[in-house]
């Protein structure tokens, strides 16, 4: 949380927040739940992996969601998508921009040799609040990331992304 507050403590306030309904996350979860062939919620949660899966779906789904929804462009059909290996990303006059969403006081994760396209980062607040940070371009994701203490970061190559400062928003 300190590293958090640190990097993007003073702009919180300044980013665009999209808050969802109840009846949102409903549409979200039942898709969920009907995508691992389940009938309903109580059989979701009965598997581990299964409420982990809602919410990795809650999460990239609900921050592709609110950028869509700030941009005020159509939402994509996620009752259609291939949700477990669902990757967000936005396209914006032609060109594609990875979406990563990520928890409210950790740093966003970035997997080192996937940065290929300019990435938008968005905090999820909460299951339903999200922030719209803005995006960088990848020679601007490359040069702000910085080693993490996450033990998984070796295997996966991840680091952390700090540079807030140089982020910008999409024009709508």
């Amino acid at each position: 949380m300190k590293l958090f507050l640190r990097h993007l403590g003073e702009s919180l306030r300044s980013y665009p927040q999209i808050r969802f309904t109840k009846n949102d996350e409903i549409l979200i979860r039942d898709s969920a739940i009907s995508h691992l062939g389940h009938d309903n919620l109580n059989q979701l949660r009965d598997r581990f992996e299964g409420q982990a899966f809602f919410e990795k779906t809650m999460r990239n789904i609900g921050g592709l969601m609110a950028l869509q929804k700030h941009l005020k462009v159509s939402p994509f059909d996620f009752n259609n998508a291939n949700l477990k290996d669902f990757l967000p990303y936005i396209k914006v006059d032609g060109q594609r921009i990875d979406i990563n969403v990520f928890e409210f006081g950790q740093l966003p994760m970035v997997k080192v040799k996937e940065v290929n396209n300019p990435i938008y980062f968005i905090i999820q607040k909460d299951s339903l609040t999200f922030l719209l940070c803005g995006y960088a371009p990848k020679t601007v994701v490359n040069e702000h990331l910085v080693e993490t203490l996450v033990e998984t970061s070796s295997t996966d190559e991840l680091m952390e992304f700090v540079g807030f400062q140089h982020l910008q928003q999409i024009e709508d």
